[in-house]
């Protein structure tokens, strides 16, 4: 049976087009999930050849608005950032939903929630864990990062499970020239996804850093232009070495290697009443494609 779907490309973390990083939606909410296969999915994230591929359904869950599918050319993923953030404006959209402030979204990590506030689009984070990882290892990525880190790197489960080493400043994190395949050897004997290098940059507006995003994948590895799952791993560290004991934004610049110009709107939440912390990740968004596909 073949489906035509609306289908939509959103940039996101930006208010520029062509300037952040881009997601194709595709709209399959007026079909059961059953008409189409995972194979199906995974072709058209492979074609389509971006770092995200999305597929809106019907959600499961009652009180969910939509269920999210996420694929990447070779594989599917539980969440990943700005899928989720994009694919929340495509549903706007394809809805014709003006005034929307929350939205709930089902997928692989369950439950995320989403407020939307004018052209911005956030959410709060399913999954931020932390884990250890051995003195050896964190070695093996010092040689393959090339700069000293200033603290002691660890492994963030936000979906991905991303390996954050935090740099000097901004402009080490920005300059360095990395070598993508000795990141790749140590991060897949890992099973790590990728590795997230920030540095802190000085700003009189608050808290800010420039970070970049080292995707791993089966076949290869890419630096990511802005991602969303990464900056949660960004704001997760910041609390293990801070331990802010109430709320605090900060702003997270990236994409500049790759001639993009993200911009993140980062908040780690601290709850007066009772200290428990959330972590909270959003900003632009943009469609730069609006049409049809056909499965």
């Amino acid at each position: 049976m073949t489906l035509n779907l609306p289908f939509k490309q959103i940039d996101v973390f930006t208010a520029t087009p062509f300037k952040g990083n881009p997601v194709a939606v595709v709209n399959c909410m007026d079909v059961e999930e059953s008409d189409v296969t995972t194979e199906q999915l995974q072709s058209v994230a492979n074609w389509t050849n971006l770092s995200e591929t999305t597929f809106l359904f019907k959600p499961t869950l009652k009180e969910c608005d939509y269920k999210l599918r996420i694929f990447t050319p070779a594989n599917e993923l539980p969440f990943a950032g700005h899928p989720t953030v994009g694919s929340c404006r495509a549903y706007l959209q394809f809805k014709n939903i003006k005034n929307a402030t929350a939205i709930k979204q089902e997928c692989g990590v369950g439950i995320v929630d989403l407020s939307v506030e004018g052209d911005k689009i956030s959410f709060v984070a399913a999954r931020a864990d932390v884990e250890e990882v051995s003195d050896s290892l964190v070695e093996s990525y010092k040689t393959a990062i090339g700069v000293p880190y200033v603290n002691r790197p660890s492994l963030m489960q936000t979906g991905p499970a991303w390996f954050v080493y935090l740099v000097d400043d901004a402009d080490t994190c920005l300059n360095l020239n990395l070598n993508l395949a000795n990141l790749k050897q140590v991060c897949d004997a890992a099973q790590h996804s990728g590795v997230i290098l920030a540095g802190p940059r000085k700003s009189a507006e608050g808290i800010e850093y420039e970070m970049r995003a080292l995707f791993t994948v089966p076949d290869t590895s890419f630096e990511d232009p802005v991602c969303g799952s990464g900056a949660v791993a960004l704001l997760r560290y910041l609390q293990t070495i801070h331990n802010y004991d109430e709320t605090v934004n900060v702003h997270i610049t990236q994409g500049r290697r790759v001639h993009r110009n993200g911009h993140i709107n980062g908040c780690i939440k601290v709850d007066p009443s009772n200290g428990a912390v959330s972590y909270h990740v959003g900003g632009s968004s943009v469609a730069v494609i609006n049409g049809e596909i056909t499965l």
